[in-house]
């Protein structure tokens, strides 16, 4: 007969402890950078740098923790992307998509050439004119 006062096997017992918060949040990261302004052409942008990479938009998607749609409609202009994905895609892809609002300088023109009014022409002859000083 077994003495049954021991036990057959030994059980350890360890406590764990809960996972370190997060030093920063999304939101940290949201509030940092809200005043930053997408660029005009990003999704041409994010298309090259991905094709450049030689990545999928299915690879370039798991690696970013996004849906491969999510990607496509990015780079087809279809979805701007949030300021936190917009740096995770700077990040990753090597590439300017996010615009500080004090670099964005006012286009102003000061004389119009006759009474037809502003036109877009007009405003893009400024911005290179801007470019070129």
């Amino acid at each position: 007969m077994r003495n049954l006062s021991k036990p057959a096997f030994a059980v350890s017992v360890q406590t764990l402890k809960p996972p370190k918060p997060l030093k920063t949040s999304n939101r940290d990261i949201e509030k940092s950078i809200e005043s930053y302004t997408l660029i005009e052409n990003y999704g041409l942008l994010v298309k090259s740098a991905r094709e450049r990479m030689g990545l999928s938009p299915e690879e370039l998607g798991v690696k970013l923790g996004e849906k491969a749609s999510v990607i496509r409609k990015i780079e087809q202009g279809k979805l701007k992307p949030d300021n936190v994905l917009a740096k995770k895609l700077e990040h990753f892809l090597k590439i300017k998509l996010l615009v500080s609002s004090t670099e964005i300088k006012p286009v102003s023109v000061s004389k119009v050439e006759d009474e037809r009014g502003l036109t877009i022409g007009d405003l893009l002859k400024g911005i290179v004119k801007e470019t070129e000083e």
